[in-house]
This record gives C-alpha cells, structure tokens and sequence, in this order.
C-alpha cells in the first residue's frame, strides 16, 4: 500500500518522464513484433495518410473542400451583410416616414386647435448652466421631435406634447419668429398676449427680455421693433397711434413702473374691464411713442425700477412679475373704420422653494407672494381646463389682470421655460404639467373694430369728460 502511494506521487511529479517512457515501451513492444523504428515511422505516415484521405473524400462528396468552405462562407458572408444593410435602409425610411407623418398630425392638429381658440404653448428647454456642469449634472429631458418632449422620471419617461418644443441650441431669433404672427393680430384689432412661465432659474426672463447687454435681445424688444416695421408697411393705408403701460405686481401690490418708486407707492392703481371684457389699470400712466427706439426708452425706464435681486440658483432673479401693456389702435384712411389692439407682455416671476433659493427675510416675503400668486394662477388655469362654472378670477391681482388672456377675448401664447437638470426634477415636472394643463384652455378672440361714425362718437364722448371743446360739425 505504501509502495502504491509512493509511485502515484511519482509519477504525478513526473508526468513528463512518465509519458516519454510511456512511449519508448510502446517501441519496444514493437520491436519485440519484429518491427524496426523506420517501420514504425512508415506505419504512422501511413495511418495519417489514410485518415487525410477520408477527410477530403469525405468533403468532396459534399462538394466542400477548404478553399470551397473559405469561398462559400465568403459569399453567404457578403450576401448576409448585403441584406443588412438594406434593412436598415428600409427601417431607416419606415422611421423618418414615420417621424414626418407624426410631425405632420400634430402640426396640423394644433393647426385645428388654435382655430378653435385654445391657448398656444411654446415649450423652451435651457442649456446647463456652468455650476450644473461643475457638479456634473446630467440633462433629463429629451426632444423627441418638433412638438413632443420626454423627462425621465424614477418612475419611468414621461411625454409631454406641445405646439412647439425649443432646444438648448435654439436662438433668439427662432424663438420671436414662431411668436412674431400674433403681433399683426394685435395691429389688427385683436386682444393678444405672450406671457412666460417656469420656475427661478429657468431662462424665462432671457427668453421674454432678452440679455443684460442686449446682445441677445428678447421677445419684448424685438415686438418693439417689429409693430413699428408693419406700421411702416401700412402708413399709406392707416393712421397708427401707439402707447404702453408698464406694470409691476410686487407683494400683491400693483406699482407703475413708469414713475419713480416713491411716488409709485403711494399711487393706487385698480384693474378694471370694460364692456368688451378687455382688462386695464386704471390710474396707470400711459405714454404714447412714436418709433421702436422710444417705446424700448420707456421699458428701459421702467426695467430699471423693477425689484430684482440674487439667489443662489439665478443671479438676477425677478422678485414681481412684470406686465407691460401696448394699446394699437389704427385708423383706416379709406373708410375711416378704427381698431384697437391690445399686446400684453408678461415675464411672471419664478415659482421657487427657499431651501433651494436661500430666501430670508425680505425676499421669503417676496417668494412667498409670488408663489400665492402662481398658485392662484393655477387654480384658474384648472378650472378652465376642466371647464368648471366657476373661475377663481378674483382670489388674486394678477388672475385679474389675466383674466381676458385665461378664458377670455385674447389670442394668448404661453412660453414654458424648463431647466433639463436632474437637479430640478420636480419643478421641471410641475411646470409641465402646468403647461398642459394651459394648452386645455379655450379662448374667444374678436377683433375690436369700431366703424366711423361710432369712433366719432367716442371720440367726441372722451372730449366731453375731459372738458375739451367739440366742434359743432362732429
């Protein structure tokens, strides 16, 4: 037993030798059959021979040998390759024929519902600020095409359509030409308004306001410029007469922004509504301007009395919101028909959260103003969207002066700003879903036009009350 444990462990460490002498005893054998070691070299070329022999008669009979498996796997290789590439190529098609016709439906479709009236959503999508990028932020939201946006959620994407999505990369330019047709609205008689929404920090002032610098001017200074390039157009055929009001609702409180600070406090200003159901400040001053250059003097003028102040997630963040009035009315020269138009711009404030914000003292009070506000807001954008009898108007100054844009004689557009950092889920979900809940709404637009002899007639009513002398042949 013990001599059997000996020559195992002997041969396991010397498995080399051990199969060396493995094979010498197997030519000694052999050569005890009276076979030499030439012999048995010729006996194993001959084994090896013969089984080379059946291996090509066996590939033959099957049409196969080595450069014919070579050849034919090449060939099923290029044809299989080939096949590929045109499906592919057909997917690739059923894809983009797919994303047009899709493209195309919503067009159309929101085509349908702005001719019913119902209020038009720009959805605008931010880049990442450098702060986002330091913290290595990622971007959840996604353009699936022209009107269709996507934001992962941790339950899963969700997918938001509107009647026109914005990327990071879109400018300035591209975002004032998809808005620039409500401005002949406004020229034409019809109650409009562009108002911007989203939460602190989410590019809303850029996007209604423009730059510091005004090197990337926004939507308000570019509609300054372009209602003075129509009334150019049409000088020949109207009288034009254009004047603004310039707004501010600051801790529930309407301040004109057109007089200095003092005297705006001081100053009472009450929203009223006429019988046409436009609404308007009374008690607000009201300047006339001639050209692009002096209307954007006045809004200069009254940017600089607007509150602002630092967050930490905005630099410049907008304590009130903003609301500047332009009134257009145009006289026909050939059958002397008068119009009015009104163009609201409003820049609302950003809902914020002062754990994010750093808010104390004078702005919490500011926030919290501002988001009672929104919240009111968001009542009446509910009850209109699910048509309820009753719209809480009056809970709030700025539903007030809303109230002809929400539900009312307005051709209104709302710009939904959205930051597509991870870090800003949730106000980027609620403001989503906000948007949604206003593109719900349904307004009644007419066009305010009054004939000849009924403009006299106002005319001659407006002289009345303020003690001017009528001439007798009006």
């Amino acid at each position: 037993m013990r001599n059997r444990r000996w020559s195992h462990r002997w041969m396991m460490d010397h498995r080399p030798v051990y199969s060396t002498m493995r094979s010498y005893r197997w030519l000694w054998s052999a050569s005890k059959l009276g076979l030499s070691l030439s012999d048995t070299n010729e006996a194993w070329k001959a084994e090896l021979d013969e089984r080379v022999r059946k291996f090509e008669e066996n590939f033959r009979n099957n049409g196969l040998l080595n450069c014919d498996i070579e050849k034919s796997v090449g060939q099923q290789l290029l044809l299989l390759q080939a096949e590929l590439k045109q499906i592919k190529e057909e997917n690739k098609k059923i894809v983009e024929n797919y994303t047009a016709e899709r493209t195309m439906r919503k067009k159309y479709y929101n085509m349908v519902e702005d001719m019913k009236g119902k209020i038009r959503v720009f959805c605008r999508i931010r880049p990442l600020t450098r702060t986002e990028q330091a913290r290595r932020g990622h971007t959840i939201v996604t353009c699936l095409d022209d009107y269709s946006v996507i934001l992962e959620t941790p339950r899963g994407p969700r997918e938001f359509q509107f009647d026109k999505i914005f990327n990071s990369e879109c400018t300035q330019e591209e975002v004032f030409l998809e808005s620039s047709g409500l401005i002949q609205c406004a020229i034409d008689g019809f109650n409009v308004c562009i108002f911007a929404y989203g939460h602190t920090g989410s590019g809303k002032t850029f996007t209604i306001v423009g730059d510091r610098d005004q090197r990337n001017p926004g939507i308000i200074p570019r509609t300054f410029t372009k209602i003075f390039e129509i009334i150019q157009e049409n000088e020949s055929k109207f009288d034009f007469k254009v004047s603004a009001y310039m707004l501010e609702l600051y801790n529930d409180r309407l301040q004109d922004l057109f007089v200095n600070p003092a005297e705006a406090f001081s100053k009472r200003i009450e929203i009223k509504r006429d019988r046409k159901g436009l609404m308007f400040a009374q008690g607000a001053e009201t300047k006339e301007a001639t050209s692009a250059s002096e209307l954007f003097a006045l809004f200069e003028q009254g940017c600089a009395n607007r509150h602002i102040a630092a967050t930490k997630m905005n630099v410049e963040s907008s304590r009130s919101h903003l609301i500047i009035g332009v009134m257009i009315e145009s006289s026909s020269l050939t059958n002397g028909s008068v119009s009015y138009g009104k163009l609201s711009l409003v820049d609302l404030a950003g809902s914020e959260r002062a754990a994010k914000t750093g808010a104390k003292d004078d702005q919490l009070k500011e926030a919290n103003s501002i988001n009672k506000s929104l919240s009111a807001l968001g009542d009446v954008i509910s009850a209109l969207s699910m048509e309820q009898p009753h719209v809480p108007y009056r809970n709030n100054k700025l539903t007030q002066l809303m109230q002809d844009s929400l539900g009312g004689n307005a051709k209104t557009l709302m710009f939904l700003n959205i930051s597509p950092s991870d870090s800003n889920l949730d106000e980027t979900l609620t403001s989503l879903i906000y948007a949604t809940r206003v593109k719900a709404i349904t307004n009644s637009a007419q066009r305010n036009i009054d004939n000849k002899e009924i403009a006299q007639l106002k005319e001659v009513i407006l002289k009345l009350k303020s003690g001017q002398p009528v001439e007798e042949d009006v």
